[in-house]
């Protein structure tokens, strides 16, 4: 055998069998024929559902949250799918993004430090410790110390002692 046809029973393993499908013609409204579906198992509507995306070339990728495949329709550049997330009913499209920016954040100590003041400073607008105008001055203040961090300015610690101090 040749190497096409090895590499082709080897696709063949991975993809979807399509099996005949039952099909009628039936008349509507009197005046035009329709083709009907005469599915016998849900397989069947799986099958059928999967031609058409064929046929009208709609792409499938998968949802770089959940990693479910979803049907690409409308913007190309979509990354993540429509499918709920979370118990709160968030799908991976709102949270996809955040969870992806969380995580390269995650190994980033300054901005820890940083998120976690800055948190527990929010807060305190709410609990009328200090208010909004002081809040955005201090958080201004705090992320341009943070970038000097990142710069290699000063040490973590010192970042952390001016938080406390400021």
């Amino acid at each position: 055998m040749t190497a096409y046809y090895l590499e082709a029973e080897q696709v063949d393993k991975d993809v979807f069998r399509f099996r005949p499908q039952k099909m009628s013609y039936e008349l509507m409204y009197r005046e035009t024929f329709a083709e009907f579906l005469c599915p016998d198992t849900v397989y069947d509507l799986i099958d059928y559902h999967l031609r058409e995306c064929l046929k009208r070339e709609i792409r499938m990728r998968p949802c770089k949250n959940c990693g479910r495949l979803f049907a690409v329709t409308g913007h190309g550049g979509t990354e993540y799918c429509d499918r709920p997330a979370d118990e709160k009913g968030c799908t991976c499209k709102e949270i996809g993004a955040f969870r992806v920016w969380e995580k390269s954040k995650s190994t980033d100590e300054p901005f820890k430090v940083f998120r976690r003041e800055y948190k527990k400073r929010f807060a305190w607008i709410k609990a009328g410790r200090i208010t909004k105008d002081e809040f955005y001055a201090w958080s201004e203040r705090a992320r341009e110390k943070r970038d000097e961090c990142d710069d290699g300015k000063f040490t973590l610690e010192e970042f952390e002692a001016w938080l406390k101090q400021s």
